[in-house]
């Protein structure tokens, strides 16, 4: 999940990942059941979005990939996944590729990915099922698992009156028990908020929850990350922050620390665009210089 937002849909995803397990299982129509998280690294340069395994009378797999950005390519990767996960796991798979506002829809999207060899005969036909957050009514993800609920202010009926996705939001949420996770879930829709609406909506929007924002700890965390930094200080640059940490972290794991000259180029780009497309080329990368220069 190497692009804008990832620490902040992690941090959502791992507050309650059987939620999201539950919920995106009925989605996609499969027999519910226990879940389990599994080990996303699927080979030394592919790493899965989330990976669940539902447990019932039919056990199987469940594979999440979200997308905030428009990219072609990505049912290729996605039946690449879901191959690697069949074979590691021997079971039955199925992807979800979760687009977080429309934006991201790219023109290859359809859910069906086939391959033909040379003759034009068809070799392979995936199969993947495609969620557009933003069609569903605010009241389908109110209603759905606690853990999903803020994936109600990206919908098109949020997007007409932010103000009023927000209180409906804080409604479903604060008659629970915990807290600590209800600022954490309040803190997680006021930062994905970055990925449709202007700053002032956004702060207008969450202005009477500033002080228990200020008090989550996920809101202190992502902070940290620099994404959270973008609507206090300006988007821009907390969003080149937080992918500059991104593609550091995750191409160290590739390539090993960056030389100080990476660093100082990497740290000299402002654009989050450009950073964004530099994230995204982490895993075709060769190497360090590969990646900044463009081979």
């Amino acid at each position: 999940m190497a692009k804008p937002f990832d620490a902040t849909l992690n941090a959502l995803i791992d507050l309650r990942p059987g939620d999201w397990a539950d919920g995106f299982a009925r989605i996609a129509g499969i027999p519910p059941g226990p879940s389990v998280e599994l080990d996303t690294d699927l080979a030394t340069t592919l790493q899965a979005d989330k990976l669940f395994r539902i447990e019932g009378e039919r056990p199987s797999l469940l594979h999440l990939e979200l997308e905030a950005n428009p990219r072609l390519g990505i049912p290729r990767d996605l039946m690449r996944y879901n191959t690697l996960i069949d074979h590691r796991h021997d079971l039955p798979v199925t992807s979800v590729l979760i687009l977080l506002r429309p934006k991201a829809l790219a023109s290859d999207q359809s859910g069906v990915h086939r391959r033909f060899d040379v003759k034009g005969q068809l070799i392979a036909e995936f199969h993947y099922r495609v969620e557009k957050v933003w069609e569903r009514p605010v009241e389908y993800w109110l209603s759905a698992e606690l853990g999903m609920r803020p994936l109600a202010i990206l919908t098109d009926e949020a997007s007409r009156n932010l103000s009023k996705g927000v209180d409906a939001l804080v409604d479903s949420i604060e008659r629970e028990e915990d807290k600590a996770e209800i600022k954490a879930l309040l803190a997680s829709a006021y930062i994905l908020c970055g990925l449709r609406y202007q700053r002032d909506t956004i702060n207008n929007a969450f202005g009477r929850l500033n002080m228990m924002l200020e008090e989550s700890t996920t809101y202190q965390g992502i902070l940290e990350e620099g994404e959270a930094r973008g609507l206090s200080r300006g988007l821009s640059q907390g969003l080149s922050q937080g992918l500059r940490n991104t593609i550091i972290r995750i191409g160290s794991k590739r390539f090993g620390p960056p030389t100080e000259s990476i660093t100082r180029t990497l740290h000299g780009i402002d654009d989050a665009m450009q950073l964004e497309i530099l994230a995204d080329r982490i895993l075709d990368a060769g190497n360090w210089d590969d990646l900044v220069t463009g081979g």
